[in-house]
């Protein structure tokens, strides 16, 4: 804070980050009240919470009109016809947001009360914490047409042979709530991220279908479609499908095909948009003595920091291509249970990826101060030091365009048993299990390096550092008393994993390493804080009465047990001290809902 504050009160930013206030002295402008030093003629730092919370208000409205027509025409040929124009308008209003320029000039014109803000008016708040509103619009115009008919019959059944064609045009205007400002780069705000997209294409695109039920025991089906944007992507997408029952209680089950994904518009011309990730600065690895030396001085400099991921859209992006395997079985050894078992794999080509935060990445910032040589990334410095000004600061953002990376593959294993028993003649009790196995997740880059993430804490850039548990599952149990009213009890299952990371600094399983690498939280002498996540388990309980045939009383009890989450320092990036993705449940407690349902 300046000692004298005036209407030609100006303030900018100096090398080390730090906002100073100029243009005012004795003889133009007054003491200013916000410093208790003014008086003494010394500085003041300004440390602050805002009285406002941040707030984020929308107003969607959808405008939508659709039909068809539809019938039989000639010898059993179906036609259909049908249209749908839809149009989503979303309003969006930030509150308590920080604008860079309104507090610059509060602070060096004395124009805002930082010592009782409650004293401000309306005016003097909006000029520091200015309202931001934005209109998006997306539209979307879909015709699509299919005929179909039974050709001829075989043992199975008809073959029926189905062709369909459409027709697309999307679009969509995203402005940005915070947009860059070469004119002037303080006109922006704290927080609020510069996410805009603005688009349009068209898309044609023609299928097929063709059902073959050869006899009882085989049945095959064939469809495909070929699809062709306006952007400049287009391929031809096939699937074939057989089914195999050769006796009663075990049915043979396969899928093969290849798809296709075209760059959303977000991929594609999106503006910069930043994610944030936190890392560490182990000084126990070798890779930070210098640093760590360079900031001595100032310890909670070195207690870890936030970094930005931005990317930024790419309208030379190829289409992703994949290629899908699944093979499975079905076993019903009496009527009432069925047992089932399946494979899958999926290979993924042209994987579009944005900005991601590698070893490489770290190891050159932190060894050749600051300098970073990879091809299609910006790494730019965060926030010096300001006890240390001229030493080399943290990575403040990695900055790349959304890019297709080499491939990306997955495969696993899905459980399921099923049951039901009639207790009495108004007590019918079953049972439905469900388990997947994930045998394998990793993604190879164009430089042949290869990010392994099953098991483990990745894939951050994709999933927020949810994880990908080797194995998950649920067991629902549920006693129904003649449709008059039920009670059920659900089981949740979810495998502990490792805690790193390859997308973010980590390394496969190498608990050490990845703490070494900075990706994992550490304690001072660079031992990892945790290297696996614990698994997680709950219940869920519901019952229902049926008071008339309309009208039914429920009521919930999530996390029956009251279990509490397990601490993690690392997934979810660190915010929440534990994996919001599996344990959100257990982080609310036990809980009640109850509720009356009414059909009309």
């Amino acid at each position: 804070m300046p000692v004298y504050v005036c209407a030609a009160g100006t303030s900018a930013l100096n090398a080390a980050n730090q906002l100073l206030a100029s243009g005012c002295t004795a003889a133009n402008g007054t003491l200013n009240p916000n410093n208790p030093f003014a008086a003494a003629g010394q500085l003041a730092r300004l440390t602050a919470i805002p009285r406002e919370s941040l707030t984020t208000n929308t107003d969607t409205k959808t405008y939508r009109f659709t039909g068809g027509i539809n019938g039989t025409f000639g010898d059993g040929w179906n036609v259909a016809l049908n249209g749908t124009v839809s149009s989503v308008i979303l309003k969006t209003q930030n509150r308590g947001y920080i604008y860079l320029q309104g507090l610059m000039d509060a602070i060096a014109k004395g124009t805002y009360n930082f010592v009782d803000q409650s004293l401000n008016t309306q005016a003097q708040h909006d000029s520091v914490f200015r309202p931001q509103n934005n209109r998006s619009i997306s539209k979307l115009t879909q015709i699509q047409a299919s005929v179909d008919k039974d050709l001829f019959k075989l043992p199975g059944g008809a073959v029926n042979v189905a062709v369909t064609g459409q027709f697309r045009y999307e679009s969509i205007n995203q402005p940005s709530a915070n947009a860059p400002n070469a004119a002037n780069p303080n006109a922006r705000y704290y927080q609020i991220n510069a996410v805009s997209v603005v688009g349009k294409r068209h898309v044609w695109s023609a299928g097929y279908e063709v059902t073959v039920p050869v006899f009882d025991k085989l049945k095959l089906k064939a469809l495909g479609s070929y699809d062709s944007y306006s952007s400049g992507q287009k391929a031809f997408s096939p699937k074939f499908e057989a089914e195999f029952k050769p006796i009663e209680q075990i049915k043979l089950r396969g899928t093969y095909s290849r798809g296709f994904r075209a760059p959303s518009f977000s991929e594609s011309f999106a503006l910069p948009t930043t994610g944030f990730a936190v890392a560490l600065t182990p000084c126990g690895s070798a890779l930070y003595t210098a640093f760590c030396a360079a900031h001595a001085t100032n310890p909670a400099y070195l207690a870890g920091y936030g970094y930005g991921l931005t990317s930024s859209g790419n309208p030379n992006l190829k289409p992703e291509k994949s290629q899908s395997f699944t093979a499975g079985v079905v076993l019903t050894p009496i009527p009432a249970i069925t047992i089932t078992a399946d494979f899958w794999q999926t290979k993924i080509k042209n994987v579009i990826i944005g900005a991601s935060a590698s070893p490489e990445v770290f190891a050159q910032y932190y060894s050749n101060n600051g300098v970073v040589n990879l091809p299609g990334i910006v790494v730019t410095p965060g926030v010096p030091d300001a006890l240390n000004p001229a030493a080399l600061p943290t990575i403040g953002s990695i900055a790349a365009s959304y890019k297709n990376a080499n491939q990306f593959q997955a495969r696993g294993l899905d459980f399921s048993v099923s049951g039901r028993l009639q207790i009495t003649n108004g007590i019918k009790w079953t049972s439905s299990a469900n388990a997947s196995l994930l045998l394998r997740l990793d993604q190879t880059l164009e430089n042949g390096t290869v990010n392994r993430f099953d098991d483990s804490l990745g894939q951050c850039g994709i999933t927020a550092c949810s994880g990908a548990p080797k194995w998950r599952g649920t067991w629902q149990n549920t006693l129904d008393f003649n449709g008059n009213g039920n009670i059920s009890l659900t089981a949740y299952y979810t495998a502990g994993y490792s805690s790193t990371a390859t997308d973010s600094g980590g390394v496969y399983k190498d608990c050490q390493a990845s703490a070494d690498n900075g990706q994992l939280a550490a304690f001072p002498d660079g031992s990892p804080v945790q290297c696996n996540t614990k698994s997680v388990f709950y219940l869920d309980g519901h019952a229902e009465v049926k008071i008339q045939s309309r009208f039914t009383l429920y009521v919930d009890v999530k996390n029956l047990l009251n279990k509490k989450p397990s601490y993690d320092p690392n997934g979810g990036y660190g915010l929440y001290q534990f994996q919001p993705a599996w344990s959100d449940s257990l982080f609310i407690g036990r809980f009640f809902r109850v509720g009356a349902k009414v059909d009309f």
